[in-house]
């Protein structure tokens, strides 16, 4: 019967002539996205990461501009005098401030790319020099190779571990993830940085001027849990995060 069925063309054994195999929808892959489909997803990255990555160049900018404006600590105790604090250790704790909206909102992925692409383009523009950047601002400060380098080091991987902290710390405490990324992020460029760039050179008074530095980093990173706690309704996270 089934035989009879399949050549009759009768019953559920009947051909079809609009039949396909493999079906069109998986075939090869399925269909091949139109381009506003296949640019969607990185047109939207992107724009995402616009401004963060805009806000994370503009502080290291200014944190290098104020790399020579020391702080005037003439009545302080002596270990403050030894580390040589400045403007720019006031801009740093902002940078991982921005690190850890973006972290809220996006995610650790787009905070990493804020971080990478941020400190790629602040090296290309110090690289390629545009327009003589160096004769149009008139108090770019003189640094060592040394010096240069190591804070790059330092800034990328004490904002990773921070980036790591932060998506781990996320929970009903609000306080919490900003808290243990801003402690690790001072902790990790403050143990790496100074070491790295004046330890034997007999100039700066590393140990000093590292634990200094700590302590001013993490006190600054509390207080701006101010501002963090007064941005978090604008700066809610995206959906997989449970609200956190």
């Amino acid at each position: 019967m089934p035989v009879v069925a399949l050549e009759a063309d009768e019953g559920p054994y009947r051909l079809r002539d609009d039949a396909v195999w493999p079906p069109k929808a998986r075939a090869y892959g399925g269909e091949a996205p139109d381009v506003r489909e296949r640019f969607a997803r990185p047109i939207r990255i992107v724009s995402r990461l616009l401004l963060p990555v805009a806000l994370l160049v503009t502080l290291l900018g200014a944190a290098f501009l104020y790399t020579d404006d020391f702080l005037i600590l003439s009545s302080a105790p002596a270990i403050l005098q030894h580390a040589l604090l400045a403007t720019s250790d006031l801009i740093l704790p902002v940078t991982w401030f921005s690190l850890h909206l973006t972290n809220r909102r996006y995610g650790a992925p787009y905070a990493l790319g804020q971080l990478l692409a941020g400190m790629a383009i602040f090296i290309l523009i110090a690289l390629v020099n545009p327009g003589d950047v160096n004769n149009w601002i008139n108090n770019n400060p003189a640094l060592s190779w040394r010096a240069m380098l190591a804070f790059g080091m330092s800034f990328l991987l004490a904002n990773f571990v921070a980036i790591t902290f932060f998506d781990a710390a996320r929970g009903p405490r609000w306080w919490t993830a900003p808290l243990w990324a801003s402690f690790v992020a001072s902790l990790v460029f403050s143990a790496v940085y100074y070491p790295a760039a004046f330890a034997g050179g007999g100039v700066v008074a590393w140990r000093d001027s590292a634990l200094v530095h700590f302590a001013l980093f993490f006190l600054e990173s509390v207080l701006l849990l101010v501002p963090y706690s007064l941005l978090r309704p604008a700066m809610r996270p995206l959906h997989g995060m449970n609200g956190y």
